[in-house]
């Protein structure tokens, strides 16, 4: 199951990376990071006998926030090393 989940978030890191999304950008971050941890975390949820895990709420997760979360949140502040290295030069 984590090697499948693990293919999957490769292929959506990819996907996001080719369609140049912003991780920088909060809200980006924000969706990105709770989808990663519910899916590798292995959450459940469930009412009764109906019930969601793995990658069906990891989905349900990402659309729920993409909804919810304001559209401008701010920048993530930061560093990594590419940033580093453009300002010393």
């Amino acid at each position: 199951m984590i090697l499948l989940f693990g293919s999957i978030a490769t292929v959506g890191l990819n996907t996001l990376i080719r369609n140049q999304v912003d991780l920088h950008d909060s809200r980006n971050l924000a969706i990105v990071g709770v989808t990663l941890v519910f899916g590798i975390g292995g959450m459940a949820f469930g009412i009764g006998d109906f019930s969601l895990q793995g990658i069906s709420l990891c989905g349900v997760v990402a659309i729920v926030l993409n909804l919810i979360l304001p559209r401008q949140m701010g920048e993530n502040h930061i560093v990594d090393s590419a940033q580093m290295e453009e300002e010393k030069h």
